[in-house]
């Protein structure tokens, strides 16, 4: 099973370049915005590629690669801050790394008390 996975990420996913204090390494893997009802409910407008304003992101890489909470992910000119990061597992094999962004110096205070 992990290795289709893998073969699905190389094949369709994004390179994705992740930097941290032990991580600088570029990854296929798969990025996207996170929308919800509860989100879209509260904002007046979203852009072309469904991107809500203080919105998260999610982060599908590969199994093998540690990130971890703090590090970023580089795609494009944006920076992005991982706030969560776990390992998805089927069964005992762990298939791949999950991960909850958000865009870092404009949302990089999610999750703090004012």
């Amino acid at each position: 099973m992990r290795k289709l996975v893998a073969a699905v990420m190389e094949k369709y996913g994004t390179d994705l370049t992740l930097v941290g204090t032990n991580i600088n390494q570029t990854v296929r893997g798969f990025f996207w915005a996170v929308n919800s009802k509860s989100w879209q409910s509260m904002e007046s407008e979203a852009t072309l590629l469904g991107e809500i304003f203080r919105g998260q992101y999610a982060y599908l890489g590969p199994a093998d690669v540690e990130v971890q909470e703090g590090d970023t992910l580089h795609l494009g000119e944006r920076v992005y801050l991982f706030r969560r990061v776990e390992l998805f597992y089927c069964g005992n094999q762990p298939l791949y790394r999950w991960g909850l962004c958000v865009e870092k110096g404009v949302n990089d205070t999610w999750g703090t008390q004012s």
